[in-house]
């Protein structure tokens, strides 16, 4: 209940900030308006060439109030990353879509927020660098949440080498802070102005470091991973303040000091957590120093012990080495392979976690938004679901399989003479026959051909697919391209059960036909005509960049079918601007109407 009341009124108070007043720009990026000038305009700021055309900010007023949107275009990047000159300054209040696209720092800081409120979603935050705190991230008297959005490969020589808060309020949902760095602070070089002394006191909290007396931090279905400290606190470092962290993954982080995954000094409450293979000096799980209360989470793996310090509270809890004073579960937890986007581990059939959380903090949801039983939930991050996960089972047991293989010799039962499993030694991604290609898996992305049998649902058996591909492990974002003429790509979603079927946006490369998927399951190459058959809902997709041209006189429609009611009729070579599109169709706009055109009538010309 606390978690919840907390993640609703940060919620309520960031939603408030964001809509409470009527003025509101929308500021789009493109090739006239770069983000750093829609920033400016944002702040009430003259705009700096090149690229200063941007919609005039709302968001400054005399009683310094309201919200302004910035939306980034295709056109607004190069390649998909808009790659930073300089750190972007936030003293207003600002809403970023960032629409799967990249920031890139260049070595610079990427965000200061200071005295403002800065909102981020579904955007990449990488290669930020800062020779004082928040190599990614720096807010201070703010407000600033990130959903669906990725902080990594950022450091600072202070502390918060992805995200530094100090006196601000800070919420992450659905996103990753992962391989961001805090290093120890040298002079720049030949600079002999600057003394030793003027180095940061802190060098700590690599992922996120936490500064907040009056504030709090809320993280919720999110992962903490692959960070490095220098000091204290890889993962998570909170000095002051209060922490609400839930249905979140930590791994593989590491601290020269104590707290691999979290270093608490304040007061924090983690429900439905796992923290698993963390290194520190200490306390490698986590350490408390001050007021920490643990509920159904799961402390494996972590290297120099799994709990450090003194609990305020440890209830429904399976900590492995028994550390911290625990007397409860402590068996192994029976953790099967990485798999989705932030990665979560899924017990087994087996495990002693399932249904063993304390009923009075299970959390409706886990981490991947599946229903919890609320008399009955499982220890950790991801709940056990019958069905749910018989694909990562299956997927994690071939992984098991090859790395016996690689490495020979196997116990009773087909398992590893020492009892113990491995994941395999690089991708299983690079052993696909050539007709499939997943491009540029990492070590711990995996794949595996299937027939039907793998691929088990009704509908894409009878429709008669083409080629089916397991794709498990950590799966943050992957191509998937298939030797064939035609087709269209779905993914059976392994988080649901049963399996749901996702239509991917697919394009043709190469005499290959390609999709990007974030999360594990089963990648299907289905007939070119399989989204218009009425299985699933065909998808939608919006458009930056794109004209049609109709070769005849043509039909503009109210929706996407041939049965839609007629709006009127288009002359041939009208020259249009597409927003939006699905398989077969675009949404363009003609006089004062909008509705769709077929494709199969049009010439295309740009982002299509």
């Amino acid at each position: 209940m606390i978690i919840r009341r907390l993640i609703k009124s940060l919620c309520l108070a960031i939603l408030l900030l964001q809509a409470g007043v009527a003025l509101a720009a929308d500021i789009r990026v493109d090739a006239d308006c770069s983000l750093a000038n829609a920033i400016r305009s944002a702040n009430g700021e003259d705009q700096v060439a090149p690229a200063n055309n941007c919609e005039m900010g709302d968001a400054v007023s005399e009683d310094n109030t309201g919200s302004d949107t910035i939306t980034i275009t295709e056109a607004g990047t190069v390649d998909g990353a808009v790659v930073l000159a300089t750190t972007l300054e936030v003293t207003s209040e600002v809403v970023i879509e960032g629409i799967g696209f990249v920031i890139d720092g260049e070595g610079n800081r990427l965000f200061a927020v200071r005295g403002g409120s800065l909102t981020i979603k579904d955007l990449t935050l990488t290669d930020g660098w800062a020779d004082s705190d928040g190599g990614g991230i720096l807010a201070t008297d703010s407000h600033l949440a990130l959903y669906n959005s990725v902080v990594r490969h950022n450091y600072s020589a202070g502390a918060g080498g992805g995200i530094a808060a100090i006196n601000s309020e800070v919420l992450l949902i659905d996103s990753l802070v992962s391989s961001n760095e805090t290093r120890v602070w040298t002079a720049p070089a030949g600079d002999k102005s600057i003394a030793e002394a003027e180095a940061p006191d802190l060098v700590v909290g690599a992922g996120i470091y936490f500064n907040g007396a009056e504030n709090t931090l809320i993280i919720d279905k999110s992962g903490i991973s692959d960070n490095l400290s220098r000091g204290e606190g890889g993962g998570i470092f909170v000095l002051q303040g209060s922490a609400a962290i839930s249905n979140t993954t930590i791994r593989g982080n590491s601290a020269a000091g104590m707290g691999g995954g979290l270093m608490n000094r304040g007061s924090a409450t983690l429900t439905h957590v796992t923290i698993i293979e963390n290194r520190a000096e200490a306390g490698a799980g986590i350490y408390d120093q001050q007021d920490l209360q643990l509920y159904n989470s799961i402390l494996t793996g972590n290297v120099e012990g799994d709990c450090g310090g003194d609990l305020e509270a440890s209830i429904g809890n399976l900590i492995r080495d028994g550390s911290c004073g625990h007397d409860g579960l402590s068996a192994d937890p029976r953790l099967l392979l990485l798999a989705g986007a932030p990665a979560y581990y899924v017990p087994d059939l087996e495990s002693p976690v399932i249904d063993a959380g304390d009923s009075a903090y299970c959390l409706a949801n886990d981490q991947r938004g599946i229903l919890r039983p609320p008399d009955a939930c499982d220890i950790g991050a991801a709940e056990q679901e019958e069905g749910a996960f018989s694909f990562q089972i299956q997927s994690a047991v071939a992984a098991r399989t090859a790395t016996v293989a690689q490495t020979g010799g196997a116990g009773e039962g087909g398992s590893p003479a020492d009892g113990t499993w491995s994941e395999p030694d690089g991708s299983l991604c690079n052993t696909l026959a050539a007709h499939i290609v997943v491009v540029d898996a990492p070590n711990n992305t995996h794949c595996r051909e299937v027939d039907a049998a793998g691929v088990g649902n009704a509908d894409l058996l009878n429709y008669g697919f083409i080629y089916a591909v397991d794709i498990f492990g950590e799966v943050a974002a992957v191509d998937v391209c298939f030797a064939h003429d035609a087709g269209t790509i779905v993914l059976l979603d392994a988080a649901y059960s049963p399996r749901r079927i996702v239509p991917l946006r697919t394009w043709s490369a190469d005499g290959m036909v390609c999709a990007n998927t974030d999360r594990a399951g089963t990648a299907v190459l289905m007939p070119v005509d399989f989204l218009v058959s009425g299985v699933v809902p065909e998808p939608v997709y919006d458009l930056s960049g794109c004209s049609v041209t109709p070769v005849d006189i043509l039909n503009l429609r109210v929706n996407p079918s041939t049965s839609s009611e007629i709006l009127l009729a288009i002359p041939a070579g009208t020259r249009l601007s597409a927003t939006m599109r699905t398989t077969h169709w675009f949404r363009v706009a003609y006089g004062e109407r909008v509705g769709w055109l077929h494709g199969d009538y049009l010439n295309r010309a740009g982002a299509c």
